[in-house]
């Protein structure tokens, strides 16, 4: 079977699991919104300001690492091992770390649910390898039902303990609860086993794989600050409701970055592995799932940019109208990141990982000073100058460096792809901050023209793959 057939039977299992996981997400929204206040969120997102900066060295690159590698079930216990261990020292420092965090933020209301959130780190440090091992054997069926029964657990969870008045712990305990639900069902389709191998084991095992797990770790540390210093900033400067509001804005720039290049990325890191194993055309392959990731985001900015107050009010209601004025900022980015979150992937496969850390840093630079100027004028200026800033140095950078010195692909197709997105998207960035509403409608069309006109092979062969694999599993179930 040919690399995109497989790819795409492959996104459609994961897709079919994740896309209803997240439409179970975005329906349960409406109940959330309204039984949770934007200081729930708040103050729940001044604590993984810190565990989801501690939790980038749960991981390490651990994952990646043994799907990458060619080793066997010893090498497999010692990353285990290695990762549990990490996981135990990260619940240690981060309860260390409650009482400073508090007070950071001045509100000791933090201590006690940043110390149980920690737990997570555990219990998800067991899950790193088993869940490795099955995107190794392309087994994205299992991966796809465990993310379905968790999400379903989850969000029950949470709109019981909202409407019982558990307030901030009706998104903390469900996060523990499903998270022991995917170590049990992950071993049980793997078999790791739960015993221990000896420290030899892990100390041999880590020195395997030592410079790809630095290398990533470095990009991991870095991209976290990139992605999350906005959250610090509006969490410290404008407070808890500000920052559930900020959350709220946030969360639906990731949606479709964890529906569309999350999913694909998923899919992608092994099926290129096998790929690659089998001599194929690497820079071939992954062009053409570029080009259908930017025709799949273009209709989610579109909404962002020109119906945000819209979109807003039937999601959540008059309590988070403010969100709207962050949106169309957050949907240019969508362009840019949906793009750029796939190029680690093939970095770590072709043994580049110090490209992607010096990446990193540069990316990270930018986003930070963006945000910070930004806090200068208000929460909206925070979206506008992060948006701003990735169009202007973040994205330019990533092309020449990325795409052409380190994947070696040639300029000028390059030039032909990413050109038009980067104007385009400076366009249509000025054309929101001096709200000329025509002016961003036309830019807009024009990108979808574009976009279709330079994509219109990918289309056709991703139609013709999509719609031969629906008439198929329709001849199957008959």
């Amino acid at each position: 079977m040919s690399f995109k057939k497989t790819f795409f039977k492959n996104v459609l299992v994961t897709g079919g699991y994740n896309y209803l996981s997240q439409l179970i997400v975005f329906l349960s929204s409406f109940i959330t919104a309204r039984l949770l206040l934007p200081e729930n969120y708040g103050l729940v997102g001044l604590i993984t300001v810190f565990t989801n900066f501690i939790s980038v060295f749960a991981d390490s690159g651990i994952s990646l690492a043994v799907i990458k590698s060619d080793y066997r079930h010893s090498y497999h216990k010692g990353m285990d091992g290695l990762a549990l261990y990490i996981g135990i020292l990260l619940f240690a420092l981060t309860s260390l770390l409650a009482w400073p965090i508090a007070s950071f933020y001045n509100n000791h209301a933090l201590i006690l649910p940043a110390i149980v959130l920690s737990l997570t780190f555990i219990t998800r440090s067991m899950s790193i390898v088993r869940g490795a091992l099955l995107s190794k054997s392309l087994n994205f069926n299992d991966i796809g039902k465990i993310t379905l029964i968790n999400t379903v657990i989850s969000i029950l969870l949470t709109i019981l303990l909202a409407y019982w008045g558990a307030e901030h712990w009706a998104i903390i305990l469900p996060q523990i609860i499903t998270s022991i639900i995917s170590v049990i069902y992950y071993e049980h389709k793997t078999n790791l086993g739960y015993h221990l191998y000896g420290f030899n084991y892990i100390r041999i095992a880590f020195r395997h794989t030592r410079n790809s797990i630095q290398n990533l770790l470095g990009f991991n540390l870095v991209n976290y600050w990139s992605r999350n210093a906005d959250n610090l900033i509006v969490g410290k400067i404008y407070g808890v409701s500000e920052l559930g509001i900020y959350n709220r804005a946030y969360s639906l720039l990731t949606l479709p970055l964890s529906l569309v290049t999350g999913l694909m990325g998923t899919v992608l890191y092994p099926s290129l592995k096998k790929l690659n194993s089998e001599g194929g055309d690497i820079n071939k392959e992954y062009t053409f799932v570029l080009k259908v990731i930017s025709i799949i985001v273009y209709p989610i900015a579109f909404i962002f940019i020109i119906f945000p107050t819209e979109l807003v009010s039937v999601l959540w209601g008059k309590n988070w109208l403010e969100v709207s004025t962050l949106l169309p900022y957050f949907g240019l980015l969508i362009f840019g990141q949906s793009l750029l979150s796939t190029t680690g992937n093939v970095l770590v496969l072709m043994n580049k990982e110090r490209d992607l850390m010096i990446s990193g840093w540069f990316g990270a630079f930018f986003t930070i000073a963006g945000i910070v100027i930004g806090a200068y004028y208000s929460l909206q200026g925070i979206a506008q100058f992060y948006s701003l800033s990735f169009i202007l140095f973040v994205l330019p950078f990533n092309m020449i460096y990325i795409f052409h010195h380190a994947l070696a692909f040639k300029l000028k197709p390059l030039l032909i792809f990413w050109l038009p997105i980067i104007l385009l998207s400076l366009g249509i960035w000025l054309s929101c901050y001096f709200e000329h509403n025509n002016a961003k409608l036309v830019l807009l069309l024009i990108m979808l023209v574009n976009l279709i006109v330079s994509s219109k092979n990918e289309i056709r062969s991703t139609a013709s793959i999509v719609i031969s694999r629906i008439s198929s599993s329709k001849r199957t179930s008959s």
